[in-house]
């Protein structure tokens, strides 16, 4: 599907349900099942197809998209870490978007985060209080962090008692700022001319407001593009004018939904807290693992229903601390398997099972190539492995492969693989399919990375992915 036919039936929804962002239809079934059905945001905890806090979607069929400009949605890939937005049908996705919190460069560093256009930013490392951050793009971790970097950080807020901080869940550094920047927060000092995001000063006159017909208001939850080129500091702080201005709304009365983040002005007895600014009834909901467990701080998903007035009438609310549920899951081949044996790659997530239990591996040692089922923690890089099941290639498994792009047929958008040791193996490519660091044109002769389904014994491509100097 390309942009203009996405953003087309994303609008469309909008007309029935009052909303761009969530999409059409569907119920919400169980969690952690492959089955879940309507809309599901929330943090990207590992691949095999994609796992959202902890549930399955299966995305082989539909191309990744992030907004970069109003209007604009770029293909792009869902990375460990990231927030994104899954419409789905019994786990089937239907619509995968990527939704960064913040995109700008780094103001100024602190002992556990930073701050970016006027929001300040934390970094968690502990699996208690919520998705252990990831970094991207050759940070390390926080440590790497300078003032000026552009960064692309994915987040979900946090209410303190002064406002709201952003608890990221994934940080990647950027090779320059693009051309519209993003922020993201809950609305104060809104007025006429414009609204106040932390210490951000933005401007609305003239900006689109979505979705249509609604109105500004303090406490909300909004996403802003905004032109790099507007934001100033024009003695009183920092200052930006709004190009777009998003209201989150995840649907309309009657809608099945599930979100996640950390619980904040919990209320035991009337059986309410705070989601990120969204108000959750969970008086008949049930809790998971135990409702004592339930406290201010912990990092939930909720599944439910929305309300006439935007509450969301808990079903479920499922407690995500990396006891009851696996931090991370994995599923794929061994890639870049080190002399050692135990530091490799699975879907393009770095691994450390140097302390991993091997389950059905051959002479119980990894190789490469072989297909994997990993569960583990995370680390600031990947995913630190307790377990590493070996097993042959599931049939329609999303596999990888390496080798030479040989003869290439545009036409047919097909080409040739060679793998190490001279076998050969057709790939296709189609209109999802993700070329990062390459291009259909300049395929021929490139060493790739492969990421697809067999099909007949064609490997349809999900992602095509050049190799770096360093693999």
């Amino acid at each position: 599907m390309n942009a203009t036919s996405w953003l087309a039936r994303a609008a469309a929804c909008a007309a029935v349900v009052g909303l761009v962002l969530a999409g059409c239809g569907g119920g919400v079934g169980s969690g952690g099942t492959g089955m879940a059905s309507g809309l599901t945001e929330g943090t990207v905890n590992g691949f095999g197809s994609v796992f959202v806090d902890g549930d399955r979607f299966d995305d082989s069929d539909v191309a990744t998209y992030a907004e970069t400009a109003p209007g604009v949605a770029t293909q792009t890939s869902a990375r460990l870490g990231a927030r994104v937005e899954v419409e789905s049908d019994k786990g089937k996705a239907l619509r995968l978007r990527v939704e960064a919190s913040v995109i700008g460069a780094v103001e100024a560093l602190r002992a556990d985060g930073f701050s970016v256009l006027g929001q300040a930013v934390r970094v968690n490392g502990n699996a208690a209080l919520g998705p252990v951050t990831q970094f991207g793009g050759g940070y390390g971790g926080l440590a790497a962090v300078n003032a000026g970097d552009a960064v692309e950080v994915h987040a979900f807020v946090l209410r303190t008692a002064t406002g709201f901080e952003l608890q990221a869940t994934r940080v990647e550094r950027l090779a320059a700022l693009p051309e519209f920047l993003k922020v993201s927060g809950l609305v104060s000092g809104s007025g006429p001319s414009g609204f106040q995001l932390g210490t951000l000063r933005v401007l609305t006159g003239g900006a689109e407001l979505l979705p249509a017909g609604a109105a500004l208001a303090d406490g909300q939850m909004v996403s802003v593009l905004a032109p790099a080129a507007s934001l100033v500091a024009p003695g009183s702080g920092l200052q930006i004018h709004a190009a777009q201005v998003r209201i989150r709304v995840l649907g309309a009365a009657g809608d099945e939904v599930a979100t996640s983040g950390v619980v904040g002005m919990l209320d035991l007895a009337n059986g309410s807290f705070d989601l990120g600014g969204l108000r959750v009834d969970y008086r008949q909901a049930s809790v998971r693992p135990e409702a004592g467990a339930l406290a201010a701080g912990r990092y939930v998903q909720v599944r439910g229903t929305l309300a006439l007035d935007g509450t969301l009438k808990a079903e479920t609310v499922r407690i995500r601390d990396g006891n009851s549920d696996a931090e991370a899951e994995l599923k794929g081949n061994v890639v870049g398997l080190d002399a050692a044996g135990v530091h490799f790659e699975v879907r393009g997530v770095s691994v450390d099972a140097s302390n991993a239990k091997f389950e059905d591996c051959p002479a119980g040692k990894l190789a490469e190539g072989l297909f994997v089922e990993i569960e583990g923690r995370l680390g600031a890089t990947g995913v630190i492995a307790k377990s590493v099941h070996c097993e042959d290639e599931p049939s329609g498994a999303t596999v990888e492969r390496k080798g030479t792009a040989g003869s290439v047929d545009l036409a047919a958008q097909r080409f040739v693989l060679t793998l190490s040791g001279g076998a050969t193996l057709n790939v296709s490519w189609s209109g999802v399919t993700f070329f990062e660091d390459v291009t259909a044109a300049t395929l021929a002769g490139q060493r790739l990375e492969v990421e697809g389904k067999l099909v007949d014994g064609v490997l349809v491509a999900k992602k095509i992915q050049a190799e770096s100097e360093d693999d």
